[in-house]
Order: C-alpha cells, then structure tokens, then sequence
C-alpha cells in the first residue's frame, strides 16, 4: 500500500514537472518572439526611416538652396537608395495604422519625385515658388516620418510589456512548483517514515 502511495506522488511530481516545463518552454518561445520582434521589426525599421529622413533632408536642401546641378547629379543615387529603404521598410511586420502611413509616405515620395522632375526640366523658373512649392511636399514626408517613429516607439513598449507580463507569469509558476514540490516531499517523508497505526 505505502508503495503505491509513493508511486502515485512520484507520478504527481513527474507530471507537475513535466506541465511546468511546457509552459516555461512556451513562454520563453514568447520571450523570443518577442526579442527578434523588436529588433527586426521595430529596431531596424527606425533605422530605415532615420536614413529615409537624412536622404530626404539632403533632398530638400539641394531643391530650397536651388542646387539643382547637384540635385541632377545625386537625384538617381538618392531615389534609389529611397527605394531600397522603402523596400527594406516594407518587409518588417506593420500594425494596420502604420500601413496606411507608409502608404502615405510612399505616395508623398512619388509625388516628391514627380515635382523634382518638373524641376529638373526647368518647368519651374522662380526661386521662391521653388521653395514654398517644396515645402508643401517635404513637410507631408516628414510628417508621415514622424508618425511612423511614433509607432515604433509605441509598439516597441507594447511588445516589451508583454514580454514582462510573460516572465512574471513564468516566475510566479515557478515559486508555485518549488512550493508543490516542497509539500509533495513533506508528504513522501511522512509516508516514508511514518508507520501506519493499526
């Protein structure tokens, strides 16, 4: 009799740390998930849109400053790097609000571009139209921008939170199985040396 009691906690103790460990398995998958998330996916897209912004800026100051030989000279270099960052920036995993501001912001580049070309033809003569025109496109381009920092920054929090309440969840089952395994081998030792009373 006394062995088959210890048997059946043996087998309560081998299947409560058998359930502890699949869970602790699960929630480290989530912590890791969690981790390359925001590297991939929030890390470096903040990078692609800080180099997106620089080229930008580069942009802007070649058209307002009226450097339009060296606007022409740089324009397909800076285009093409725009393109491959957009590209790169595309890839990463977006929420549904950043979408829609990334396809803002490509919609705003286009329109960047299209207006350059204009430039470059000479179809705009005066300086001051110049300025005031750009204006109008780098500030949309910047603003899209900004709204998608934000949300790095938004979701970065978001997904560390999660990370957090997966690690407390984790420590707290573990303080939960030190403590069943400690009842469970106060039981085995009053099973072990306790004689049954007759």
């Amino acid at each position: 009799m006394q062995r088959i009691r210890i048997g059946v906690i043996l087998m309560v103790v081998f299947l409560l740390v058998f359930a502890t460990n699949r869970m602790d398995n699960n929630h480290f998958r989530t912590v890791q998930k969690s981790l390359n998330t925001v590297y991939e996916d929030r890390i470096l897209a903040k990078d692609y849109l800080y180099k997106i912004s620089h080229q930008v800026q580069k942009k802007k100051e070649d058209i307002q400053s009226y450097e339009l030989d060296e606007l022409s000279s740089f324009n397909k270099i800076i285009n093409d790097s725009i393109q491959v960052l957009i590209h790169h920036f595309g890839q990463t995993e977006l929420t549904e609000n950043e979408s829609l501001v990334f396809e803002s912001l490509q919609t705003h580049i286009r329109s960047l571009n299209e207006y350059e070309s204009k430039l470059l033809r000479n179809e705009f003569l005066n300086s001051d139209f110049n300025k005031t025109e750009s204006e109008r496109y780098f500030s949309a381009i910047f603003g899209d921008i900004d709204s998608l920092f934000k949300v790095q920054i938004e979701e970065s929090n978001r997904v560390i939170s999660n990370s957090n309440r997966t690690i407390n969840t984790s420590n707290l089952i573990s303080r939960v199985e030190i403590g069943a395994l400690i009842l469970i081998g106060l039981l085995m030792q009053l099973l072990i040396f306790l004689r049954p009373i007759m």
